[in-house]
């Protein structure tokens, strides 16, 4: 079976990685800490990284951005000041904001050119957003960081505990959570925080609107240690297997990477579906692509990608009912 290599985080999200961690410190990173905490950077990249981090920093100045920095040589600590990240009063009205929103549908296909896709960065941190009754859907990726709790990612960077009640996407239940917080990320425009559990020693993935409580604030999230509670893990993703029963004609590219399989004791694929092994990094990613293949596929395993892949046509179905009402 052939797979693929692990897609890389484009540059826009790994830029948003850094300027969040530089607005969530008090004393500032050095380059070291960035490159080796900030999710988008190879560590193990020597030169290449620190010129990428170099380029990222300019980019930010390009934003209007003031990057400060304190110290000499290695110790030079980089951050963003709150007072620095607020922006001169600038309203774009509802209507001009869902025009953008619907022309950045080519930014995940990479049809907009690098300017276009820091002009429609700045657009969108200022854009105006209706609220109440009637207000548009937001459909737009939270590139500000909007959706991460001040605390949490505080913890992140300083390596402390957090608790918080976690929205189960397959039963509807909140169930309390204490984890290590390792690393925040931004996918298929949603924030996630891949974490670990002390008490049972698995990794975890927590989406953050599924925080009570996180997604107006963050007063979901609680600290329960001091820092340094916990040593820096390696969170790169391992590849997963999925099972999936395919429909004739369908799933094409997903049968380009895929072996055949059989099917779990007990279970009987429709007629003339291929039962088919492929891998995966990322849940909420690969979750998403199989939504879209509608009826087309059946997840028979693992039960976390399957259900994952119940919350995304939850999701769409949502969308879809919103979109009926708001024509009556």
């Amino acid at each position: 079976m052939s797979t693929s290599p692990a897609k890389p985080i484009p540059a826009e999200e790994r830029q948003v990685n850094l300027l969040l961690a530089l607005r969530n410190t008090v004393t500032g990173l050095t380059a070291a800490t960035i490159i080796e905490t900030v999710a988008g950077y190879d560590p193990a990249g020597g030169a290449t990284t620190r010129r990428m981090f170099e380029r990222d920093k300019a980019v930010l100045r390009g934003l209007g951005i003031t990057v400060r920095t304190s110290g000499t040589e290695e110790q030079t600590r980089y951050r963003v000041a709150e007072e620095d990240y607020a922006l001169p009063e600038v309203t774009v009205s509802a209507s001009q904001a869902t025009a953008i929103d619907v022309a950045a549908s080519a930014w995940g296909s990479g049809a907009l050119t690098s300017s276009a896709r820091r002009a429609l960065t700045k657009i969108r941190a200022v854009a105006d957003r209706p609220h109440g009754p009637g207000a548009l859907l937001d459909l737009t990726l939270d590139l500000a960081g909007e959706q991460v709790p001040v605390e949490l990612a505080a913890a992140v960077d300083e390596r402390r505990l957090v608790s918080f009640d976690y929205l189960s996407p397959a039963s509807g239940r909140s169930r309390s959570r204490t984890v290590e917080p390792h690393r925040l990320r931004l996918s298929e425009g949603a924030w996630y925080l891949d974490a670990l559990e002390p008490a049972t020693g698995r990794r975890l993935t927590f989406r953050l609107a599924r925080i009570a409580g996180g997604a107006d604030g963050g007063d979901g999230v609680d600290i329960v240690s001091g820092p340094g509670a916990f040593e820096p893990v390696d969170m790169e993703d391992d590849p997963l297997t999925a099972l999936l029963a395919v429909a004739p004609g369908r799933a094409l590219q997903i049968r380009a990477h895929a072996t055949s399989a059989s099917a779990p004791p007990g279970v009987e694929p429709p007629a003339g579906w291929e039962v088919l092994s492929v891998t995966y990094a990322d849940v909420f990613a690969f979750a998403g692509a199989l939504a879209a293949l509608g009826e087309g596929v059946v997840v028979l395993g693992p039960p976390a990608l399957r259900e994952e892949v119940l919350a995304h046509l939850r999701g769409a179905a949502g969308l879809s009912d919103h979109a009926v009402d708001g024509g009556r």
